[in-house]
């Protein structure tokens, strides 16, 4: 595996990274009727793009506070969408409900937010050996991501 990635270049890294983050999208539109949430897929897919489009200006944003860096694009591409958590009963783990006959529903506890599975960043300054140390650094330490989950290349001039 550890070959095949070396082999990569750089600009099919990065269309590997666009072409995971369009199959992830996809997934989600099509990929069933409701959520565990009685959301719409097509709903769900909305606001997964919504989330995505905010997440990635906040990266572009940051990128763009380091020195050396101009012309930002990103992509974000996610392990899995939103995900409701739901209160569970204690002794059998059966999910906890209210209410009764058709009225009854599952309890809601919390939401996770859908977890970034790699960022890819194209910029001008991105070639850099430096910057791309500090681009890494301080993406990875603002979101989470290991470094590993992070691509920067050069843009095009």
């Amino acid at each position: 595996m550890n070959d095949l990635v070396k082999k990569l270049t750089k600009n099919s890294r990065l269309f590997l990274i666009l072409v995971g983050a369009l199959a992830g999208l996809l997934l989600l539109t099509f990929g069933g009727e409701r959520s565990d949430s009685g959301v719409s897929a097509k709903e769900e897919s909305a606001r997964l793009a919504e989330y995505a489009a905010e997440t990635e200006e906040k990266i572009r944003e940051l990128c763009l506070s380091v020195k050396g860096v101009s012309r930002v694009s990103v992509v974000v591409s996610f392990k899995r969408g939103f995900e409701t958590v739901y209160a569970r009963n204690d002794d059998k783990g059966s999910l906890a409900v209210v209410g009764s006959g058709s009225g009854k529903s599952a309890v809601r506890i919390a939401e996770r937010m859908p977890e970034i599975g790699g960022i890819g960043i194209v910029c001008k300054g991105g070639g850099d050996p430096g910057i791309q140390k500090r681009l890494l650094d301080l993406i990875s330490a603002a979101y989470g991501v290991s470094s590993s989950r992070i691509y920067i290349a050069e843009g095009k001039k």
